[in-house]
């Protein structure tokens, strides 16, 4: 009896943490007025602040208010903004910092693309339902976005975003599915800030220009 009452005097301390699981979002569904790839090879370098990344989100609401969930999306936003990247331009190199000059002439390279992450922002909060509780979660993403020439010239300075709102019913015992609706929200934000992203650079004239690619018919 003493054990179970230290056990719960413990779990009532610390509550309980559900991780997050994420995947990769890159973008699904591209609007593009051109019709080919742009060729490379196009340096592309992604920046983020761990600490943005790696969270542990708590409830805004009373309900589930002893439950947190951690979440890790560095490597899977990462891939994702590879992949779009991908789809954009047939060569991608990624590297971790910007190539120097001598660097885009020995390696003949065409540009750069630097991605930066300027908010990742995912919440989640719980109602109380007739026969069972309900959650709620949000995902804000911002990228800020530069493209440029192989002389260093900027071809694009922009700034996309992504919002997505999920909901879910019936969260299980110790509000156990708030995990996978949170999931479900960050993956969903990613991928409308890629598809943000891609429609971005896909579409600016001055970047097909610069890699001397036409509009399609």
């Amino acid at each position: 009896m003493r054990t179970t009452i230290i056990i719960g005097f413990i779990f009532f301390l610390f509550g309980c943490s559900h991780t997050v699981l994420s995947t990769i979002s890159p973008a699904v569904t591209i609007h593009s007025s051109y019709t080919e790839k742009m060729k490379g090879p196009i340096v592309l370098i992604i920046e983020y602040d761990p600490k943005a990344v790696n969270q542990k989100v708590e409830p805004s609401t009373h309900i589930c208010s002893g439950y947190s969930y951690p979440i890790m999306v560095g490597d899977d936003l990462a891939s994702s903004i590879k992949a779009t990247t991908d789809a954009i331009f047939e060569q991608v190199v990624e590297q971790p910092a910007l190539p120097t000059r001598d660097e885009m002439k020995e390696k003949d390279l065409r540009g750069t693309i630097y991605v930066r992450l300027t908010r990742f922002y995912p919440t989640i909060s719980f109602s109380r339902g007739v026969w069972q509780t309900d959650g709620m979660a949000s995902c804000d993403i911002v990228l800020d976005v530069i493209v440029t020439d192989s002389g260093n010239k900027d071809l694009l300075v922009t700034t996309v975003a992504g919002t997505r709102m999920v909901e879910g019913g019936g969260v299980g015992t110790f509000c156990r599915g708030g995990a996978n609706i949170l999931s479900n929200a960050i993956s969903q934000g990613i991928r409308e800030t890629m598809e943000r992203y891609a429609e971005s650079v896909s579409n600016s004239d001055k970047i097909r220009k610069a890699f001397g690619v036409k509009r399609a018919d």
